[in-house]
């Protein structure tokens, strides 16, 4: 037979009668009873628990087992466990009811957990408050909700102080006031302030205009200062190509120009224009100037070809102190134009190679050193002589005498 205390320390109850020694289990079961029945948890059930008057007064003695039937006919012990502990070692037995009775049954339902006695059952406002406490914990759980709380609404908030704000006329206009002020106090330092000019070596007309007109808005922050748009305005000048501004160490401002180059000389018909090699008006010469000495051009449409009127005048250097200036006619052809009144018409296509032949029949017969008004070569195939009155007389003349002399 093994020993009583080995029954239980295995959770059962010896068969003899003599009293059970309570091992370490048994207290803690009863703790942990104890603890369970003080959970607020057992105050939700709607059913109040059982009390322990359902168990037989006579079993309130040494607890014992009871056989529970296990299904093959054999008897199983059923150890009593103590209800709640009065002291470590000796805990107080709670019964334990047959299979089969009436307690038994009532037990089976709801074993009491406690001899206090029975809360009172939860009020519907206390549920309601518990519901509403969970579904408000679920939704600071949800990641979107806690975003827009803690995000949105404080976000939403702002926005609308703001917009109250500036809704008021006085108000913005005390709020640009307010940021001009600031960004006065930082940009207008001494240490960003742009108080000196210097400009690349240029004609001295133009060195002029443009101090005149860059110390205008000096001295000036640089933070103010538009660069893109003064640039721009300095190379509209006629003598300007490029331009180029940038800002240096010690408040000063570095331009340098790019000027244009005349080439020649340019009669509109109302005033006299130099003019570079892409045909840009680098000046406008006054009535008194005296012309420099550069290659003379008239007529409409002559500072769309400049390129072209320097080759014709380049070719005609045979010709010497001879040679006036080309006269553009009809905005189509050139005419080269002699002292003495002398014109050399050239063709649209081909005025180069008119050109020389009408150089080569100069040279080989000295045909402009004649009493020739004009050599109309606007005809390849046909030059035309144009000669003045009195060399037609003259010709009539010699013709008369040569026929006289025949006779």
């Amino acid at each position: 037979m093994r020993p009583v205390k080995d029954d239980m320390d295995r959770g059962s109850a010896p068969l003899s009668g003599h009293a059970p020694e309570h091992s370490f289990w048994d207290h803690l079961g009863a703790t942990r009873a104890a603890e369970y029945a003080r959970d607020d948890i057992l105050d939700l059930c709607p059913e109040a628990a059982p009390t322990l008057d359902a168990v037989s007064p006579e079993s309130t003695g040494t607890p014992t087992a009871a056989p529970v039937s296990t299904g093959d006919d054999a008897p199983r012990a059923v150890p009593a466990y103590p209800e709640q502990p009065s002291e470590w070692g000796a805990p107080v037995s709670r019964p334990v009811q047959a299979p089969g009775s009436a307690g038994a049954a009532q037990w089976t339902k709801r074993a009491p957990v406690s001899s206090q006695p029975p809360r009172k059952p939860v009020s519907a406002a206390r549920t309601r408050r518990a519901r509403l406490s969970y579904r408000l914990q679920r939704i600071w759980l949800t990641p979107l909700y806690r975003g827009l709380i803690t995000r949105g609404l404080p976000l939403l908030l702002l926005v609308g102080v703001v917009a109250l704000v500036v809704s008021d006329a006085r108000n913005r206009q005390q709020v640009m006031l307010w940021g001009e002020a600031a960004y006065s106090a930082l940009v207008d330092r001494p240490e960003f302030m742009v108080t000196d000019l210097e400009i690349n070596a240029v004609a001295p007309e133009l060195d002029r205009s443009i101090r005149a007109r860059v110390e205008q808005v000096l001295p000036q922050s640089s933070f103010r200062l538009d660069l893109a748009g003064l640039r721009a305005e300095i190379e509209s000048y006629d003598s300007v190509a490029e331009a180029a501004l940038r800002l240096g160490a010690g408040g000063k401002m570095f331009v340098t120009l790019k000027e244009r180059a005349p080439v020649i000389v340019w009669h509109s018909g109302q005033d006299r224009q130099l003019l570079d090699i892409d045909g840009h008006r680098v000046a406008r010469l006054s009535e008194t100037a005296s012309l420099p000495d550069l290659p003379l051009v008239a007529g409409d449409g002559a500072k769309e070809h400049v390129r072209e009127a320097l080759a014709l005048l380049d070719a005609a250097q045979p010709l010497g102190a001879r040679l006036r200036g080309l006269v553009r006619v009809g905005a189509r052809r050139w005419d080269v134009v002699l002292d003495r009144g002398q014109r050399i018409r050239l063709p649209e296509q081909g005025a180069m190679q008119a050109l020389e032949r009408a150089l080569a029949l100069d040279d080989a017969q000295d045909l402009l050193a004649r009493d020739v008004l004009a050599v109309d070569l606007r005809n390849p195939t046909r030059p035309i002589l144009h000669v003045s009155p009195g060399a037609i007389e003259t010709l009539r003349a010699i013709r008369n005498t040569l026929s006289e002399a025949s006779q």
